[in-house]
This record gives structure tokens, C-alpha cells and sequence, in this order.
């Protein structure tokens, strides 16, 4: 009777974490807002910003470099200067001879985290309170986008005729997490602003 008790907790358990699983796998806005209302040291953008950076460096098309250098780099992009203005992070990859479809299954690697991480800050900035700071997450997307312009280049310099269809298609997600780091930006100034003008009201009281 006792194994019986055992046996029957024991697949009650089981169950009960293959429930958890499925809910863990759920991806959309609800996993957004949780984020934005839970701890402010992580959240889903600053995730798939560490994903993205850790892949490319794992690669070997993208380096985990300090943070200062990535936010600075990453000004440069925003203030319109072109990607060329930005060194590659490692030559390593484009002195490598590897067969075009190892480049095209790289950067298919690559879009998808770029397409991650964009569609993660494009949720995150639609559900996050008006007042909320942004700018970690700001600093965050800098990095990626750095780290997504050069790899860009990496790639470009890797295949024979230095483009294809497969980066055209990786450059428009960059072009998609410029635009979102874009507006991330222009909330971080809006707050900035808004509490400068409230200061300033204060004062005048």
C-alpha cells in the first residue's frame, strides 16, 4: 500500500513539471509584462542582449567586449555614422576559409537572436509604464546593435562575393533592432525632459 502512495506521488510530481514546462515555453506579451513588473536587475531585453552576445562570441563573429566600448561604438551607429566607421571585433573569423553554407547557417544563427532580442524590446517598451527608466535596457540594446552591425561586416568579409541573400535578410533585422534601440532612446529623453520640466516647476513654487 505504502509503494502504492509512493509511486502515485511520484507521477503526480512528474506531471506537475511537465505542466511547468509548457507554461515556460508561453512567449509573448504576458512574459514581457512579468518582467517589467519583477526584479529591475534582469529583465527579458537585458536577456536576450546577453544571449545574442554570448552566441556571437561562442562563434567566433562577435566579441563580449566591456560594456563602455559597446555603448560608445554603439552612439556612433545611432548618431548616423556607417558601420564601416566601427572596426570588426575579430578578423579570425573572415581569415577562416569555411563553406559558404557554414556563413549562411552563422548568420541565420545571428538573425534570429537580433529578431529575439528586437521583438523582446519591442514588447518591452510597449507594456513598461510611461515613467519607467529605460536606460539599462538602453545600454543593452547598444551593445547588441554594435554587435550586430559588426558581425554584419564579419560576414560580408567571410563570403567570396561578400554578400548574399541570407545577409541582405540578416541587415534588415539589424535595421529592425536600430529602429527599436531608436525609440527606446527617445523614452529615455521624454522621461529625462519630463522630470527636468517638473524640477523646474518645483522650483518656481
Amino acid at each position: 500500500m505504502r509503494s502504492r502512495v509512493i509511486l502515485f506521488a511520484s507521477t503526480a510530481l512528474l506531471c506537475t513539471g511537465c505542466a511547468t514546462v509548457d507554461l515556460q515555453n508561453m512567449s509573448g506579451a504576458s512574459t514581457a509584462s512579468a518582467d517589467v513588473a519583477g526584479p529591475e536587475d534582469s529583465n527579458v531585453v537585458q536577456r536576450a542582449v546577453e544571449k545574442l552576445r554570448a552566441t556571437f562570441a561562442s562563434h567566433g563573429f562577435g566579441e563580449k567586449a566591456s560594456q563602455r566600448k559597446m555603448h560608445a561604438a554603439a552612439d556612433m551607429l545611432l548618431n548616423g555614422l556607417s558601420a564601416k566607421s566601427v572596426s570588426a571585433p575579430d578578423e579570425g573569423y573572415a581569415a577562416t576559409v569555411r563553406p559558404v553554407s557554414v556563413v549562411v547557417q552563422d548568420i541565420q544563427l545571428a538573425k534570429r537572436h537580433v529578431e529575439q532580442t528586437a521583438r523582446a524590446a519591442e514588447i518591452y517598451l510597449e507594456v513598461a509604464p510611461a515613467d519607467r527608466k529605460l536606460n539599462d535596457e538602453l545600454e543593452s540594446l547598444q551593445a547588441a546593435l554594435i554587435a550586430s552591425e559588426r558581425a554584419s561586416r564579419v560576414f560580408s568579409e567571410a563570403l567570396p562575393g561578400g554578400s548574399i541573400e541570407a545577409l541582405t535578410e540578416y541587415r534588415v533585422s539589424v535595421d529592425r533592432l536600430r529602429t527599436i534601440t531608436d525609440e527606446f532612446g527617445v523614452r529615455v529623453r521624454m522621461t529625462q525632459s519630463g522630470k527636468l520640466a517638473l524640477s523646474a516647476a518645483s522650483g518656481l513654487g
